[in-house]
């Protein structure tokens, strides 16, 4: 067997990197430790600005198409539109398309040496969940870490939709508990979904830049709503504590990332639900990397209310093994689904449970 790192090491076609972002960054630094060369590195025809990176000159999307008879075009952003998802699938078929997976936060990576590191872990969170598409998403997903192949992510993804049709099922008196609630997004979601009808809304955002945003957000409510809604700009964790945290103003502001010249107060959601009074139904978590932290500091809220859960498995590299594991261990009264919606790389991979 191999994996994406050593196949690429071996490799006698050009590598060909798509895009210049973060993603590009990660990626090259793992290219590094296994001496992996790049030929070129390229961007879109329509966003083709910067001309230089990593000390090549920036090429277009079509210089690549007419100069190489082939080549592996390496997927180095993330693609979640529909346009752009057609758009890879119609790439020129001489040119092979991989999208390593290097996770948002961490230096870590998946590689044959990960695989059995957690393989116990892997083998009991098979056993934990709830059907087989669970299972399916999975395996694809570990055979797309593996090798960095975008069918097996095309092939176990499903729409949002699914799951608020099959897994999470909302009736008129939610209390809804949202944490990383960024600028609004998923509020508005839930929203919809429930017809706004519920209870009550809990958020949480500790970027104050899209705090800003999401109380804007709430303000343009209509009264019935709004009046129902708390937010707060504060942090999930596993306890009530100062953290440092960057005032980015991005999706991915994370406790995880260092910055000295900001703090932010974080606070367990036991302590949360306790101060409102809550009666939690739904709880959605995407806090960029701390949702192990974030289950510990609700795992009474778990024991005594049993929310439906939907957590974001895809931060981190280990968190697709780890974190169903950890529900299970702080409550194993659910029922644990993953499913994977539209999005290269294995972004959007979320574990439910009800």
């Amino acid at each position: 067997m191999s994996d994406i790192w050593n196949y690429l090491k071996c490799t006698d076609k050009p590598i060909l990197m798509y895009g210049i972002g973060n993603g590009a960054d990660k990626i090259l630094d793992v290219f590094d430790i296994y001496g992996i060369k790049v030929s070129d590195i390229f961007s879109s025809d329509d966003f083709f600005k910067q001309k230089e990176f990593h000390g090549f000159n920036l090429k277009r999307y079509s210089d690549i198409v007419s100069e190489y008879e082939e080549g592996i075009i390496i997927l180095a952003f993330a693609i979640f539109r529909d346009d752009m998802l057609n758009f890879i699938k119609n790439i020129p078929s001489k040119f092979e398309v991989l999208a390593p997976s290097v996770p948002v936060f961490g230096n870590d990576y998946f590689s044959l040496e990960t695989l059995e590191k957690y393989e116990n872990e892997i083998n009991t969170v098979k056993e934990l969940l709830a059907d087989e598409m669970s299972v399916k998403v999975l395996e694809d997903s570990i055979n797309y870490r593996l090798t960095g192949k975008i069918s097996y992510l095309f092939n176990c993804q499903t729409d949002r939709d699914e799951v608020f049709s099959n897994i999470i099922n909302f009736d008129s008196n939610e209390t809804y508990i949202d944490l990383g609630a960024y600028r609004g997004d998923t509020i508005e979601e839930f929203l919809n979904q429930t017809n706004n009808n519920f209870e009550k809304i809990l958020a949480l955002e500790p970027d104050e830049k899209n705090y800003n945003k999401l109380s804007q957000y709430v303000s343009s409510l209509s009264n019935g709503l709004k009046e129902n809604i708390i937010i707060e700009n504060k942090a999930s964790w596993s306890e009530q504590k100062v953290l440092s945290f960057p005032k980015s103003g991005g999706r991915n502001s994370s406790l995880l990332l260092e910055d000295i010249e900001s703090v932010i107060f974080a606070t367990d959601i036991d302590s949360l639900v306790n101060e409102y009074a809550l009666n939690p139904t739904y709880i959605k978590m995407d806090v960029e990397g701390a949702e192990a932290e974030t289950l510990v500091g609700l795992k009474n809220t778990l024991v005594k209310f049993r929310p439906k859960l939907a957590v974001s498995a895809y931060h981190k590299t280990a968190d697709l093994f780890t974190l169903p594991i950890l529900i299970n261990k702080l409550n194993p009264e659910y029922k644990i689904y993953l499913r994977h919606h539209p999005y290269i790389p294995d972004w959007e991979t979320n574990i439910y449970c009800i």
